[in-house]
């Protein structure tokens, strides 16, 4: 049976065409694949230009250490380690995770004005076997990235800032409470010092010390006292025995020596005594002159025995008619070298027992000042306790104020943002690389799936031999 020969409408010879085509199908799936690779390079190279700016942040790898010493209380170390000291503590990726954080990114989107998703993410690099943090942000212009990158960074110090004054203000709030104890206790036990005071003699233990120099003081000067006295006693012994008479009969002959009547008396038989012995030589015995002046002699005699009398009594009288100083001046001066050294003595003597007199009185106040002392040391003691903790509490309260890096070490900026001279994005070489890349891939694939058959025929007949000669 033989058709008709009908000539072919449009449609049809579309159609004719369409299967003649799809009698190759690996080359319909290259140029596919070819035009979507094509496509994506173009979508590729027509996005909006993009810049990045980078910067680099450094950790510092060194502690500090601070002494402070406090006379009279003790010693406050105050010491802040390497942030690296740890070994399962690295500070970089605590900081990483804070950079990448909601509230970080949220605070520079603030200062920039932005919202969440115009800032971006960051990209944050670790550098091995450093401390140094890579940072780059991202933005369609130049100076957006250039101020993107330093927000996210001021956010980050600011974030820093605030949990370290958030930690100083716990700490401070924790030891504050400790303080207060430690403050109440210091309280009572100086109370129970004051009321000691009150009830008691003794108010410091400079009393007992001032008490026992007093009293070693009276003591030294009693025996220098007493040895001046026995030194003084030996001298008026000797002198008294070279003139023969003893201090007080002295001091009575210089008291008769000063007194006018008897000394008018004096004068008189002195005068009578020289008249005498010029009439007797003169005329004799029995002149009347000469026996004139023997009763006026007499009568001088007698009238200066009755002063003498008359002021020291009744045997006084042979005693100080011997005592003529004015015709002896040394005498007279040994005289009153005895008298006073006789005067010094009496005022030593009487030193003596006022002194004798103070060291009981000191020793027994010394006695009861012992008995004080040891309860007041005790009280003493306790409050110096309580103050020494007080004040080291309270100087490591201050200074950890000053080590506001221990928990959070600081971070300096290495490198400041850069400002970036070419986009980083799109690139031509990388579009041209990636569409060379894709079609190399796309051809190489599309030729061995075609020629798979051939292939696993050859690799068949290759372990068919391999089994024949084993």
């Amino acid at each position: 049976m033989k058709y008709p020969i009908v000539p072919l409408t449009k449609f049809g010879l579309f159609r004719a065409k369409t299967y003649a085509v799809l009698k190759r199908p690996y080359l319909v799936m290259a140029l596919v694949s070819y035009l979507i690779v094509t496509l994506l390079v173009i979508i590729y190279l027509n996005k909006a230009p993009s810049f990045t700016s980078d910067m680099e942040m450094v950790l510092p790898g060194t502690g500090s250490s601070n002494s402070v010493s406090l006379d009279n209380v003790g010693q406050v170390v105050s010491q802040t380690n390497t942030p690296f000291s740890g070994g399962g503590f690295n500070p970089r990726v605590n900081y990483k995770e804070m950079l990448s954080s909601r509230g970080v990114r949220a605070r520079a989107a603030k200062k920039l004005q932005l919202s969440l998703e115009d800032l971006g993410d960051p990209r944050i690099k670790l550098t091995e076997q450093t401390s140094i943090i890579s940072l780059e942000m991202s933005a369609n212009g130049q100076e957006l990235a250039q101020a993107k990158t330093l927000a996210l960074y001021e956010s980050l110090q600011d974030e820093l800032n605030n949990l370290r004054a958030d930690e100083v203000l716990r700490r401070d709030q924790s030891i504050e409470q400790v303080l207060d104890r430690y403050r109440e206790r210091m309280n009572i036990t100086r109370n129970a010092i004051v009321d000691f005071q009150q009830r008691s003699i003794v108010v410091s233990t400079d009393q007992m010390d001032q008490l026992v120099r007093t009293l070693s003081g009276v003591k030294e000067k009693h025996l220098y006292v007493k040895a001046e006295a026995k030194q003084l006693q030996e001298y008026i012994y000797q002198l008294s025995d070279e003139l023969g008479v003893s201090p007080k009969l002295a001091g009575q002959a210089f008291a008769l020596q000063s007194d006018v009547e008897f000394r008018a008396y004096i004068t008189e038989l002195k005068e009578s005594i020289t008249q005498l012995t010029e009439y007797s030589s003169r005329w004799g015995v029995n002149h009347p002159k000469v026996k004139a002046q023997q009763k006026r002699l007499n009568f001088t005699r007698i009238s200066i025995n009755e002063r003498s009398n008359q002021m020291y009594g009744v045997n006084s009288t042979e005693i100080f008619n011997s005592l003529n100083l004015d015709l002896n001046p040394k005498r007279s001066e040994l005289f009153a070298d005895l008298i006073d050294a006789y005067a010094k003595q009496k005022g030593q003597e009487s030193m003596l027992e006022d002194l004798g007199r103070s060291a009981l009185h000191l020793a027994d106040q010394l006695k009861i000042y012992s008995r004080e002392i040891v309860e007041l040391e005790r009280l003493q003691r306790e409050f110096n306790m309580a103050e020494a903790i007080f004040t080291s509490a309270a100087a490591r309260l201050e200074a950890s104020k000053s080590d506001v890096f221990a928990s959070y070490p600081v971070l300096q900026m290495l490198t400041t943002p850069s400002y970036p001279m070419k986009q980083s994005s799109p690139k031509n070489i990388i579009a041209f690389i990636s569409a060379i890349t894709g079609f190399i891939f796309i051809t190489l694939g599309l030729i061995i799936l075609s020629q798979r058959n051939k292939l696993i025929q050859i690799i068949l007949k290759k372990e068919e031999t391999t089994s024949d000669n084993s």
